[in-house]
């Protein structure tokens, strides 16, 4: 009896110096990581829902950080939307903006991003609202301003297309609201969760355990690793897939351009039904390689249904204004530049009418 007690001690002590001895070696790889090769961060990581799939998380600080090199605080509201709620009875004139990360505002502070910048410059007459998204395409946006924008009764709606608004071969687009045959806008959910939305709900967002998957450094160089054996073979071959009509998640570009079109048409329809002025802003005149949704795009401008605008008229980013230290297309310089534009587009639109 005393033997095997004498045994299971020796071997809890061997086991407590195993652990130890591990939990010293990766606090020792962990700070020669973020010395010699640091990874960026966002914590925590998008929700996912079946309404709109990824969307960020309500009432939440998201840190996005990279050490030793920057770090950026993404302030959210009740409603996950970036910044302070402004309720829709608030009085004064409002003004959407709809988009993706970029709009949303990640590589800019909360006081650096578009909307920001736009309700100083205008003393918030009128006042703008920031519903964009990471992650989002148009479906999201569409689907965003029915369900909430709409009941600001905005003036106008200034909305961003992004280089990957079309082709998402790992996630696919999420094609939550679509044009029917006759014009009108339907509203659906993603019938399935995707892996990367089940894996999102296993741990709650403000544990320990998901906090140090989101943020370690041997976590995130793992997942490095992870990503580029095990990515390239989820990805999908978009010449090979059959897309049925009344599938909600696509991967196939030329159906995904199709759908666009479709869909920019009836959002700008129903925009002139509700009287709401729309600003269509793209990157450069290629509209990312898509013949498709560039005739749709000046069909519409010729009908004035909608207001075309392109970002590269104004300057390029990566050349004309930094990128953000995080990576993506506007930094505070851009915004504060597409804040002085969309001011000056909704200005002179505003003469027109009166005029």
């Amino acid at each position: 009896m005393i033997m095997n007690l004498k045994a299971y001690r020796l071997l809890l002590k061997k086991a407590c110096l195993l652990l130890g001895s591990l939990f010293l070696s990766f606090l020792l790889l962990e700070i020669i990581l973020k010395k010699i090769s640091p990874q960026q961060w966002i914590f925590p990581v998008s929700d996912w829902n079946s309404q709109y799939g990824v969307i960020a998380y309500p009432h939440k600080r998201i840190i996005n950080a990279k050490p030793g090199h920057f770090r950026f605080i993404y302030t959210t509201n009740e409603h996950r939307l970036r910044g302070k709620w402004v309720s829709p009875e608030t009085s004064g004139e409002k003004v959407l903006l709809l988009g993706d990360s970029n709009i949303f505002g990640f590589g800019v502070q909360d006081e650096e991003t578009i909307d920001s910048r736009f309700n100083v410059l205008t003393g918030s007459a009128p006042h703008m609202i920031n519903l964009g998204n990471g992650g989002w395409s148009l479906p999201q946006s569409v689907r965003r301003y029915l369900e909430l924008g709409r009941q600001y009764g905005p003036s106008a709606v200034f909305l961003h297309m992004a280089g990957n608004d079309l082709e998402d071969r790992v996630y696919g687009i999420c094609w939550v609201t679509h044009a029917k045959a006759d014009g009108s806008i339907a509203v659906r959910d993603i019938p399935v969760m995707p892996a990367s939305g089940r894996l999102r709900k296993i741990f709650p967002p403000d544990g320990i355990a998901y906090k140090t998957i989101m943020t370690s450094q041997v976590a995130l160089h793992l997942k490095g690793i992870l990503n580029l054996h095990i990515m390239p073979s989820l990805t999908h071959e978009i010449s090979n897939e059959i897309v049925h009509p009344d599938q909600v998640v696509v991967h196939h570009l030329r159906e995904n351009e199709t759908r666009y079109a479709a869909l920019l048409r009836a959002f700008a329809e129903q925009l002139q039904v509700d009287e709401v002025e729309f600003f269509f802003v793209v990157d450069e005149p290629s509209f990312y390689g898509s013949e498709i949704v560039r005739q749709e795009a000046e069909a519409l401008a010729r009908e004035h249904l909608l207001k075309l605008h392109f970002i590269h008229d104004w300057f390029v980013p990566g050349q004309d204004h930094p990128k953000s230290l995080q990576g993506h297309y506007f930094g505070a310089e851009a915004c504060e530049t597409l804040a002085i534009k969309f001011k000056e587009l909704f200005l002179h639109n505003r003469l027109k009418i009166i005029q």
